[in-house]
This record gives structure tokens, sequence and C-alpha cells, in this order.
């Protein structure tokens, strides 16, 4: 198995213990704002159901950019200091509720998400995104840190803090 496939794996893993992502999105004003929530995972991108009174439904609409990040539970981790953290650079695209893609999706949240979803499908103030990854980065450790560019779709460069190091 190569390198890249065996990060893609480990990838794949840890993305399948989580029912929620971190999101990071740009305010009007370009400033961060850091918010969740609960997505459905396909092979091409994380969708998530969002409200209009969510602050980063707005910050998707206007700026169609987004960090997404899945990250080791603090209790599980023997070292705080090296948490297992995978984070991805997104495009963001909004579907309305008469649009294809929410009919696709929504049966995914309702199997995902449960009888919650029946209700959240219904408020005309929700939208689904997909967020499709450019680029991102797995740490799993200290000296264990790599960018790839996609969905770990290949090109995996092992970051090197002590060439790092050497150039400054």
């Amino acid at each position: 198995m190569s390198l890249d496939d065996k990060l893609k794996n480990e990838c794949e893993t840890f993305i399948g213990e989580f029912r929620s992502i971190l999101l990071s999105t740009l305010n009007p004003d370009g400033s961060p704002d850091l918010s969740y929530a609960p997505f459905v995972d396909t092979p091409g991108a994380f969708y998530i159901l969002a409200s209009h009174l969510s602050a980063h439904t707005e910050n998707l609409i206007r700026t169609p950019q987004a960090s997404v990040l899945f990250i080791e539970n603090e209790s599980a981790c023997p070292e705080i200091y090296a948490r297992r953290r995978l984070r991805f650079s997104c495009h963001a695209q909004v579907f309305s509720q008469d649009s294809s893609k929410w009919s696709e999706l929504i049966p995914h949240f309702q199997e995902r998400f449960g009888p919650i979803i029946d209700t959240l499908s219904t408020l005309p103030d929700f939208k689904l995104f997909a967020l499709t990854p450019i680029g991102g980065q797995w740490i799993k450790g200290f000296g264990k840190a790599f960018d790839f560019s996609g969905r770990v779709d290949g090109d995996a460069v092992h970051l090197n803090p002590k060439k790092s190091r050497q150039s400054d």
C-alpha cells in the first residue's frame, strides 16, 4: 500500500468517527467565525443543512469558502499538544429546497440524524451546502503532519520541521 493510500484510509477512518464538523467561515468584515454543523459525508463533499439564523449560513452564501476541522477528543488524547486533527479548505455551494441535490441528500440526513430532519427540512430558512475539499492537512502526532490536495487525493507531502528550520 502506498503512502497516499495509507493516509487516505487513515483520514477516511478518522472522519467516520464524527457526526459534526467544526466550521470556519468569514464574516462580512473578513474576520473568522467558528461554528459547527452536523454533516453527511459523500465521496466528493461534506454536506451540511443550515438555517439562515446561523451566521455561517450567510457567511457561506456571501463568501463560498470554509475550513472544516475534525479533531480528536481531548479526553481520548494522551498528549494535548499532539491531538490528531484533519483540516480541509473547502469551496461551498448552496442548494435550495427545490433542487435535485436537496431531494437526493435529505434522505441521507434522515438516516443519519433521525426524525429531527423531517422538521428541519421543511423549514423555509434551511439551506443545503456542499463543502468540497480543495486541499488539507492531516496531523497525527509530533513529526507526523501531511499536506495533500483535494480530499486526500494523492500528492501527500510529509511536512518536515527540520527542513523548515534550516530555511529560516
